[in-house]
């Protein structure tokens, strides 16, 4: 069935399984992040309510963005859901390869927009990212103008899944 048109249900999600399991093939990666200390970006007595992206470099010289996070409500402090990756997807299988992290205030509206605040980002391999979660090791993240300090990114758990 190559057109849904005439296709049945049952047809369509075999397919989609089919597809989904292809892309789900090989290593894959499970990290999980958190941060401390953030800097308050909403104005008043509120705190920020912080989500993440992970993001890889792409062939234009900017970045695609792989994952987003849930939001954590008034914390400064937020540990988010795990992420689940293929090695590939993530890095091309290039542990050295820089991925970078951002952190955002939410601005209350659903969903990602252009006006919620950057508070602050990082670009850290695999590696280093592995071994922050060996170490318990806090990295740095700043606010991506003036590089200055903006919290840390917190590195609860990295595993790599072989297929």
């Amino acid at each position: 069935c190559h057109s849904y048109a005439g296709c049945g249900t049952k047809q369509i999600i075999r397919t989609h399984f089919r597809n989904f399991a292809w892309t789900m093939s090989g290593p894959t990666i499970s990290l999980g992040l958190g941060a401390r200390g953030l800097k308050d970006k909403d104005f008043g007595p509120g705190v920020s309510d912080p989500y993440v992206t992970i993001s890889r470099p792409d062939t234009t010289g900017g970045f695609t963005i792989l994952r987003t996070s849930e939001t954590k409500k008034n914390t400064l402090n937020p540990d988010w859901n795990d992420f689940l990756f293929i090695e590939r997807e993530l890095n091309g299988n290039d542990k050295e390869l820089n991925i970078r992290i951002q952190v955002f205030d939410d601005d209350g509206k659903k969903g990602p927009d252009g006006k919620d605040d950057l508070i602050g980002r990082g670009f850290y391999s695999l590696k280093e990212l592995e071994a922050s979660a060996l170490l318990n090791v806090l990295l740095p993240i700043n606010d991506g103008k003036k590089e200055k300090d903006s919290g840390k990114l917190l590195v609860l758990s990295f595993k790599e899944h072989n297929a």
